[in-house]
């Protein structure tokens, strides 16, 4: 999830939609769009680099084991997390000099070779692909042998690296939901009811949502009531919040459901906000670097669906305004897709058992306890999520965030996801240009996108 004031450490780097980076594409001609959608939340709470070890990329060995994460960070709580890891188990973590850019190639050529890292930073787009080619170990085997008690993490996320034939192949740490964010003074100078502080759609519908923003918006101060289709997440959120089954893909992830009338319909009413309510930014003006985050900061957007991920950057940089989260409005759920942050062992990894010990740790309440303090996403220990606490800043109600645990909606897992990607969302534009209708625009590309998610 990245404004770079670290990069997509009290560097922060701020990235609030999607994760992909589409492969073996020359970055410095991706669009804001396409590139933010790239970079990891990760990253953003301060990861690691340098941590244990002796900085030697070899590493490894009987009691060692080498890492891999996409973002070099130092002194941050990943760093912290491996070292009680470290200390406990009399393991030593080496960690990799890390790839900032073209990592999604690089990390193809290790795993292609013969000595990839023990742990490596996955984009999550390509856990199906990769799994479906044998590339990735598959973790269900220790979680049984341990006798792992996995209700203990957030059901959904874990649940994300689950494969049709029902391997474990890739370790989720952590998730970052999507929330509406919502300037609370605002609210107060527009005589508008505040939203709910826990998970519930009462006096919070589509309709509600859609009255607070015509409310919110002030044409002459350039004020916008509300911002929904920027954070690409709003796809897979608000289509199943409509009633779709699948969202985006179907569950085997060979068909584009989106195109389907629920889900068609969903878009529509989000791109409606502009287009014909005028109540949220136009297309054009978003295309700015983080247009989003500064328009909300300035006190010029009323609410913002985006992902926690954006909290670390609204606290360093709001200071004259109250602001808060809220749920996603409900229509027929009310459900969010969260980011996740997934790692793998490569199946030809040479210290998988120690690299799913340095995992088990991670994902365990100690280490959740500690990966929490970077503040940039949520645990996905149960226990850990839970000491998300406002601790006297803004939001007051961001436990709402360990509470998306139990309201988690996940796009299904395709051979191609990036692929199908980089075809719809650019057509989409001319939706959001309001110059084409959302069902004409996905209807049209629905072959295209099908073909490629056939690999």
């Amino acid at each position: 999830m990245c404004v770079y004031v670290f990069n997509r450490c009290s560097v922060y780097v701020f990235i609030p939609r999607g994760w992909e980076i589409p492969v073996q594409t020359n970055l410095s001609n991706l669009n804001r769009r396409r590139f933010l959608a790239g970079l990891t939340g990760l990253t953003a709470a301060g990861l690691l680099a340098g941590c244990g070890g002796n900085g030697n990329a070899s590493g490894g060995g009987k009691k060692g084991l080498t890492f891999l994460n996409w973002e070099q960070v130092k002194g941050n709580p990943l760093e912290q997390a491996i070292q009680a890891f470290e200390k406990d188990s009399g393991t030593q973590v080496t960690i990799q000099p890390a790839v900032t850019q073209e990592y999604d190639t690089k990390m193809r050529t290790l795993i292609a070779g013969g000595s990839p890292p023990d742990v490596m930073r996955i984009n999550d787009d390509f856990v199906r692909g990769f799994s479906q080619q044998g590339a990735l170990l598959d973790l269900k085997p220790y979680i049984e042998k341990d006798k792992l008690d996995t209700s203990q993490y957030a059901k959904e996320t874990f649940e994300f690296p689950l494969q049709p034939d029902g391997s474990h192949t890739a370790w989720v740490l952590g998730y970052q939901p999507r929330l509406i964010f919502y300037n609370v003074d605002l609210f107060k100078q527009a005589g508008v009811p505040l939203p709910p502080t826990t998970w519930s759609s009462q006096g919070w519908t589509w309709s509600d949502f859609e009255a607070a923003a015509k409310k919110l918006t002030d044409p002459a101060k350039k004020q916008y009531g509300a911002l929904v289709y920027l954070d690409t997440g709003y796809e897979q959120t608000f289509t199943v919040n409509h009633g779709s089954e699948t969202g985006i893909f179907s569950q085997d992830g060979t068909q584009f459901t989106l195109p389907g009338a629920k889900e068609t319909e969903a878009l529509q009413w989000a791109t409606d906000l502009t287009c014909k309510d005028k109540v949220q930014p136009p297309w054009s003006v978003l295309q700015q670097d983080n247009a989003e985050t500064q328009m909300f900061a300035q006190g010029k957007l009323a609410m913002m669906f985006a992902t926690f991920g954006t909290v670390p950057y609204l606290r360093s940089t709001i200071k004259d305004f109250t602001w808060d989260v809220a749920p996603p409005p409900g229509d027929v759920e009310q459900k969010t897709e969260s980011s996740v942050i997934v790692f793998c062992v490569p199946k030809k990894a040479k210290n998988p058992d120690q690299a799913w010990e340095l995992l088990k740790y991670l994902a365990s309440e100690e280490g959740g306890k500690t990966l929490l303090q970077g503040g940039a996403f949520t645990p996905i220990n149960l226990k850990a999520a839970a000491g998300l606490a406002p601790n006297g800043k803004a939001p007051e109600h961001i436990g709402l965030f360990a509470e998306a645990a139990k309201h988690l909606t996940a796009t299904n897992q395709t051979k191609n996801t990036i692929g199908a990607r980089e075809l719809y969302r650019p057509a989409l534009d001319t939706a959001y240009n309001c110059e084409k209708p959302v069902g004409d625009v996905l209807q049209g590309v629905k072959s295209q996108v099908e073909n490629a998610l056939k690999g």
